[in-house]
């Protein structure tokens, strides 16, 4: 790669120290970039040759340890970490940094023989065996004994470490698609849970709604996880969003846990956190946000299941990384992407090569929305087992980069110059800072719809989306935020449809406006109270006071009908959900129904609520445009100038820089201002294209 010649001028400058590099992961360091290695998979004559080489590609800290349980206890009760010793030996004196990682999701083979209650139960009653991953089950008290004997051991051994930078808790903690498990102890930390929330079963029998179908229960002992396999009829959708609450709370639980071991022999010297899926809500990092110093989340943007957009299969989704950039690093203000795809993987329905530089783009978007750190799974392409085929930064010779090393090295050669660069006390723009929005994203309600969608044609996550997408095409910085967090610091709020709410909740979003914020509310939002019952009294009766309408009834339409919604002069189809309105007076219908036998009725519409506006859009539709032009309506109602840019192309400032980058199929320009420095890129953006520049 070359660099533009008046960078190379900086690389004698030095950086002087603020009040932010005392933070656990500085300002000055802007995002460290490394990867995994996995020194027990390839001899030992060869360990030196790869963290050599690990350095001479540029990046900065080497990830290890979370599948390698059978090499650090081979025995029960006879640890060895020798080999480990010496690659974290090895990595500093290449003057890398190492994180080190709990091996629970990898129990060994003796563990399993010995005590096979520790192994998770699928909801056909089949106990599974080892050979793979994540077969333990971190309900059962003897997993979690053993679990807590080996990290104990861990943080013995490298707690006080200055070679070791931080901890990542198990991988990916899930069952893989079989959550959650049906064990005995499983059942009973269900009862248990159930027993400390309700106290009485005449309580839950009221909330689950058990005098349906005679479902009434005696006891909590008769009560079972609800499972489909030993269900008749439909599931009692109340029953399963407290299983699905209660798996969430034990694995929070669970890596809590793991946290209390090591915090007794690490304290706060090095960070503790936990790799979480992309997009899988099972397991709640929000539940974490106190206990770990850094969210960090795995994604792989591109393969064969993804179809944004024409290119989507090559270069992912510019919505769903940024959102889950937006939702992790709200929870507690830092976050990274532990496990960021390195190439071509290997378990997709197809497995097709990314698109040129888009693992560049990539990584240069995690920059743009903050993130502290950025990790590439896995630095050599494996020889055997189930993830052949699966790229690393190097191919199958150990040595030669991939196209995907060779992108990496060059984003972290990139952020090292821009560290020379960095402007500590830089403002964030005014016009930029204007735009701020919150989306608020509540899992639950996800949970809940998707229990009971009500139409094939719904897609919960797709909603949201929509909405910020919207978002992003006005150039508008956004934090995904839960309900905890305060309201009032963002000029606008979005709420897609959050179905569960309590009178607390919209009490909220009414003094949120009164106070002059711009509130945006979207169809299936209110539906509900937290129990998941609907509201006796009108439809979605909680928030009618506040969308200044009444909610006539809602439609949805088989496949292939689609309904017409008009905005002025355009038209917008629908699918899968659409509600008819009934506007108050002094609501403005922004929008109408144009075709069905509702036609002319209101689809959305806006309301003045003390110094600030409610907007409420009663319709999902099929491509999100209705919900881009209706949310882009509210911002130059509130007198703020918003941008205009294409769906994938996405530009935010983070540090006094500007960063653009370009998910789409077209060549997009950024909006750079006349005399600003162009440090990478240029004005006019490629496909898969990053510009990054001062003003």
């Amino acid at each position: 790669m070359k660099l533009p010649a008046f960078l190379a001028l900086l690389s004698m400058a030095t950086h002087v120290a603020t009040a932010a590099d005392l933070a656990p992961f500085p300002q000055a360091d802007l995002m460290p970039i490394g990867v995994y290695y996995y020194p027990e998979a390839w001899p030992s004559n060869q360990w030196a040759r790869d963290i050599a080489n690990i350095k001479k590609m540029n990046l900065e800290f080497v990830h290890m340890g979370e599948f390698a349980w059978a090499f650090m206890e081979p025995t029960e009760g006879k640890f060895d970490f020798d080999w480990l010793e010496r690659n974290v030996q090895l990595c500093a004196e290449q003057g890398l940094k190492v994180v080190l990682c709990t091996p629970s999701p990898t129990p060994p083979v003796w563990l399993s023989e010995k005590h096979p209650e520790i192994l998770m139960v699928d909801a056909t009653g089949r106990k599974m065996l080892h050979g793979t991953r994540q077969q333990g089950c971190w309900s059962t008290p003897t997993y979690r004994e053993y679990v807590g004997k080996i990290t104990a051991e861990l943080g013995k051994r490298f707690g006080n470490d200055p070679r070791v930078w931080g901890w990542q808790l198990d991988n990916e903690l899930s069952h893989y698609g079989k959550e959650p498990c049906f064990c005995d102890a499983c059942q009973t930390k269900f009862r248990a849970w159930l027993k400390a929330k309700y106290g009485t079963i005449e309580k839950l029998n009221e909330d689950w709604g058990n005098a349906f179908w005679s479902q009434m229960y005696q006891n909590f002992d008769q009560i079972r996880l609800p499972n489909t396999k030993e269900l008749v009829a439909q599931i009692n959708e109340h029953a399963l969003l407290d299983s699905q609450r209660w798996f969430a709370d034990e694995a929070a639980d669970y890596l809590r846990f793991q946290t209390g071991v090591l915090r007794k022999h690490c304290g706060n010297r090095q960070w503790i956190t936990s790799n979480f899926m992309h997009m899988f809500n099972a397991v709640n990092p929000a539940l974490l946000g106190k206990d770990f110093e850094i969210i960090t989340w795995t994604h792989y943007p591109a393969h064969g299941n993804l179809n944004t957009g024409p290119l989507g299969f090559r270069l992912g989704g510019a919505a769903e990384m940024s959102f889950s950039h937006d939702f992790h690093r709200s929870i507690n203000g830092f976050e990274g992407l532990m496990e960021l795809q390195p190439g071509q993987v290997n378990w997709g329905d197809v497995n097709p090569q990314p698109y040129p530089g888009a693992i560049h783009l990539w990584i240069m978007r995690a920059f743009a929305a903050n993130a502290k750190l950025v990790c590439t799974y896995r630095y050599r392409e494996p020889l055997f087992g189930a993830e052949q085929y699966h790229y690393g930064l190097v191919g199958t010779d150990g040595v030669t980069p991939t196209p995907g090393g060779e992108q990496y090295s060059q984003a972290a050669q990139e952020i090292a110059l821009l560290r020379k660069l960095l402007k500590p006390d830089a403002k964030e723009p005014a016009a930029y800072a204007a735009r701020r929005t919150a989306l608020l994203y509540n899992v639950e309600s996800r949970w809940d719809i998707d229990d009971h969608k009500q139409t094939i044609r719904w897609d919960t996550m797709g909603h949201i989306l929509k909405s910020y997408r919207a978002l992003k095409r006005l150039g508008a910085p956004v934090d995904v935020i839960t309900e905890e967090k305060d309201f009032n610091q963002y000029p606008f709020l979005v709420v897609p449809a959050v179905q569960l709410v309590d009178e607390k909740l919209v009490q909220r979003w009414k003094d949120y406006a009164e106070q002059g914020g711009h509130l945006i509310l979207t169809c299936r939002t209110g539906q509900k109270d937290r129990r998941g019952h609907l509201w006796e009294g009108p439809w979605a009766m909680p928030i009618l006071g506040l969308i200044g309408a009444k909610i006539e009834f809602y439609d949805t339409l088989p496949v292939p009908n689609s309904g017409k919604v008009k905005v002025g002069k355009k038209i917008y189809a629908w699918t899968s959900w659409a509600e008819i309105l009934e506007p108050n007076s002094g609501t403005s219908v922004i929008a109408e129904h144009a075709d069905q036998f509702y036609a002319g009725k209101p689809a959305a519409v806006t309301r003045k609520l003390g110094k600030g506006t409610v907007t409420y859009i009663g319709v999902d539709s099929e491509q999100g445009d209705l919900e881009a032009q209706l949310v882009r309506g509210v911002f130059p109602r509130a007198s703020v100038a918003v941008e205009n840019f294409a769906d994938g192309f996405l530009v935010d400032w983070r540090d006094g820089f500007w960063i653009a980058t370009n998910f789409t199929e077209k060549q997009q320009r950024a909006p750079i201002a006349k005399g600003a420095k162009i440090f990478f890129g240029a004005t006019e953006v490629p496909t898969a294209g990053v510009t990054v520049w001062q003003e």
